[in-house]
């Protein structure tokens, strides 16, 4: 690998490296992507609950080597629920004078009333790549160095010496730095927490029409408390059901490995 190519991969927070290069400085246990088999010196069996999620830097207070999410299959569109969504409608009131006669036996209540349903499943449309991911078995070869600032994953607890931990990360998904961007700028939500599997809500609203109805009467006092016509606004909201395995979940399935950047 040239020097150019090694400071490129300084400033991107995953490091590929190329299947070829049999002998490199990388600390051992290093967790990294290989576009193709993984190459002399690193493995990928002992990573098998990482394929199909994301690595995500260790959450603080959480162990290198967790993971949480329903993993991807190869290609797979990621998909989600809401199983439970809640809300309410309140009618208008009307008064009327009613006489015995037809059409006065199947009118509304006036109030407020409750709705309950559920969302399709549907697309997250979660833009991603799939790469091989392989951990260093071997030792690093003393005669190759790594450029200050190179970033990447390590399966231990701790840092290898002359490595330092990036705590600001943890917990959080990592992304190219888009144009004109801060380097090391956290956004989004907060922090995942150890085993967490983030979920969304979504709120709802608009309106419902009801229909006209007949009566045998005129406007006036004192039969009252009756649903009048017209379009209604209704309000609610989703919320995760904890007896559904990932309803409601963000679906960005993740492994957890030590971040860390070398002094």
């Amino acid at each position: 690998m040239s020097m150019n190519c090694s400071r490129a991969l300084a400033v991107i927070a995953l490091i590929f490296v190329s299947p070829a290069m049999a002998a490199d400085g990388m600390p051992q246990f290093t967790i990294a992507y290989f576009n193709g088999n993984c190459p002399d010196g690193w493995d990928n069996t002992s990573l098998a609950s990482a394929n199909g999620r994301f690595l995500l830097p260790t959450i603080l207070g959480g162990g290198s080597g967790a993971f949480s999410g329903e993993a991807l299959s190869s290609q797979q569109q990621p998909t989600h629920q809401h199983a439970k969504a809640t809300g309410t409608i309140t009618t208008s009131s009307k008064e009327y004078v009613l006489i015995g006669g037809c059409c006065n036996d199947s009118l509304g209540d006036s109030g407020t009333y409750t709705m309950a349903g559920s969302a399709k499943t549907a697309s997250a449309a979660l833009p991603y790549i799939q790469y091989n991911v392989c951990m260093k078995q071997n030792a690093p070869a003393s005669s190759v160095k790594v450029p200050t600032g190179v970033t990447t994953f390590n399966l231990f607890p701790a840092c290898p010496t002359d490595w330092s931990p990036v705590n600001s990360a943890a917990g959080r998904y990592i992304v190219g730095l888009p144009a004109n961007g801060a380097p090391s700028a956290t956004f989004g939500g907060k922090a995942l927490t150890p085993g967490e599997n983030r979920t969304h809500t979504h709120s709802m609203n608009g309106t419902m029409g009801f229909p006209e109805h007949n009566i045998a009467g005129a406007s006036g006092c004192c039969a009252h408390g009756y649903a009048g016509s017209g379009d209604t606004g209704f309000s609610g909201n989703t919320a995760p059901d904890d007896s559904i395995s990932y309803d409601s979940a963000t679906q960005a399935p993740y492994y957890t490995a030590t971040f860390c950047r070398k002094n």
